[in-house]
């Protein structure tokens, strides 16, 4: 633990140089990808993100921007340089598949980061992408890249939990935090990230994400929303269900879902999170009734409380079909 946590200092000793990122994924975010985690810049067992948040993990040397399903990696997520550089480490072949136990992390000893490319920028710099989908790296070693040059495509590839891209940066091979690279700059500090003005406005911090919402004919497995497989649509007589799935949420959070009718309320739930939680689904529904459900719309209501103070509130509506 005291290895890591020298380690840890020790990645954030020096004052970042003129080191300018742009994004490094040829996507929305916010609509069609998230950044799900950022560096822990805790030196100990806690965590704690750039902006004094938990939204990362302990030990976490980079930056996590996810798409919502691993059917989403069939759209061809391209992966840019973020910099000008030389490519000088590239790997391929591992299969997309995703870590959900420890014998599918054993699977992936030794390529933890699965299919992914490495550019030297000069001056000690240093990007590695990781995840990539298997087939996509579109790079060698030894080739010089433009900012915005295609690496390959966003994957599930190693030691992923979900499909997104893992964006390391390093100085003198210590990992840095691209959105607090200083490090005497206390978290929720102001300072300059390496990002350029353009990135950075596109990366707001966002306390909690809703990543989807909507409704189903029977109970919703998150397994089933990661890999983007259809849900059956409610009709008039079958059961209507709502649903509500977020990233980044933290412990003593309260999640609210109700399913209404007017002003009248069908079915609710309600969670109050006991620790922090990378993604978490919660779902409400109910039977149809003898002669099928009334005519709609239904409106599904989400929200997520924190500190007595909403971070999501969100509403759908529906008409179920005969």
């Amino acid at each position: 633990m005291l290895m890591r946590a020298l380690l840890m200092l020790s990645a954030m000793a020096g004052p970042a140089a003129a080191f300018e990122l742009e994004l490094p994924l040829a996507c929305a975010i916010g609509t069609d990808c998230f950044i799900q985690q950022y560096v822990d810049r805790d030196p100990g067992p806690g965590v704690r993100d750039y902006a004094c948040g938990a939204e990362t993990y302990d030990g976490h040397d980079g930056t996590d921007i996810r798409l919502r399903t691993t059917a989403d990696v069939a759209k061809g997520v391209a992966v840019l340089a973020a910099a000008p550089g030389t490519v000088v480490g590239v790997r391929d072949g591992v299969p997309d598949r995703l870590v959900r136990n420890e014998k599918d992390k054993n699977a992936v000893a030794n390529i933890e980061c699965g299919n992914g490319v490495r550019i030297d920028h000069g001056g000690g710099w240093v990007t590695q992408y990781c995840h990539m989908r298997q087939g996509s790296v579109a790079v060698k070693k030894g080739e010089q890249v433009k900012t915005g040059t295609k690496l390959g495509e966003v994957g599930y590839s190693g030691n992923a939990a979900f499909a997104h891209l893992h964006l390391g940066v390093s100085k003198d091979d210590r990992w840095i935090d691209p959105f607090l690279p200083d490090p005497s700059g206390a978290c929720g500090a102001e300072a300059a990230p390496l990002w350029s003005a353009k990135a950075k406005a596109a990366l707001p911090y966002r306390p909690g994400i809703l990543l989807s919402l909507g409704f189903a004919d029977g109970p919703v497995t998150l397994e089933a929303l990661e890999t983007g497989a259809p849900l059956g649509m409610p009709k008039r007589n079958t059961p209507l269900v709502f649903y509500a799935w977020a990233i980044n949420l933290q412990g003593g959070d309260e999640m609210k879902i109700a399913l209404k009718r007017g002003e009248a309320v069908v079915v609710e739930n309600a969670e109050k999170l006991d620790r922090n939680k990378a993604q978490y689904m919660l779902f409400a529904g109910k039977k149809a009734p003898s002669g099928g459900w009334p005519e709609g719309p239904y409106t599904g209501i989400v929200s997520v409380m924190r500190n007595g103070k909403p971070v999501i509130e969100e509403t759908a509506l529906i008409s179920p079909e005969p």
